[in-house]
């Protein structure tokens, strides 16, 4: 019983702490975000933290802008080194194939294609967001093939200006099914 009531203090603490955190979040944001004093504490005090006033360098202290970016670039530049030369080199000729022809790819879709792509779908799942199912295409292919085949024809060959009309008929049927 003593531990069910360790644990039970501890969820309540922790939850406390929860809302405190989420307290002042609001808080914080509704305060910090209204050009108040405590707005441009924070904002200085980010400023103090950023800045580096001085460098210990081999029992000499730099203080000035400039010294201190020499110290630096000397400090880093020692640490990263120099690019050396390389010793093998890559014969990237060796490594080249011929191409493979493929005028194919750039011929336009046909209706076999397509009825062949459909007739593979799987029935019950959405090729894409807009919900249509395979048994969609399926059963109502010969009154969607006319406008699917256009569709498909501006894709290829790159003319995006009728599309507008299809995405109008998908939104207008959702809007009717409703």
């Amino acid at each position: 019983m003593r531990g069910n009531l360790k644990k039970q203090c501890l969820v309540l603490s922790s939850l406390e702490r929860t809302i405190a955190r989420l307290r002042s979040r609001v808080r914080y944001l509704k305060d910090n975000d209204a050009n108040t004093s405590l707005f441009h504490k924070q904002a200085s005090c980010r400023k103090r933290k950023n800045f580096i006033p001085k460098l210990l360098v081999d029992s000499r202290v730099v203080t000035t802008q400039e010294d201190k970016h020499q110290v630096l670039l000397d400090h880093f530049d020692g640490i990263l080194g120099r690019a050396r030369t390389r010793s093998t080199s890559l014969n990237l000729e060796a490594f080249h194939r011929a191409g493979v022809n493929l005028p194919s790819l750039e011929a336009p879709f046909t209706e076999d294609e397509v009825w062949a792509t459909i007739k593979a779908l799987p029935a019950d799942r959405a090729p894409g967001p807009d919900g249509f199912t395979g048994r969609f295409f399926k059963s109502c292919w010969h009154i969607i093939k006319v406008d699917l085949m256009a569709a498909l024809i501006s894709l290829h060959q790159g003319d995006l200006r009728n599309l507008g009309g299809l995405k109008f008929c998908i939104s207008y049927s959702y809007s009717q099914e409703s």
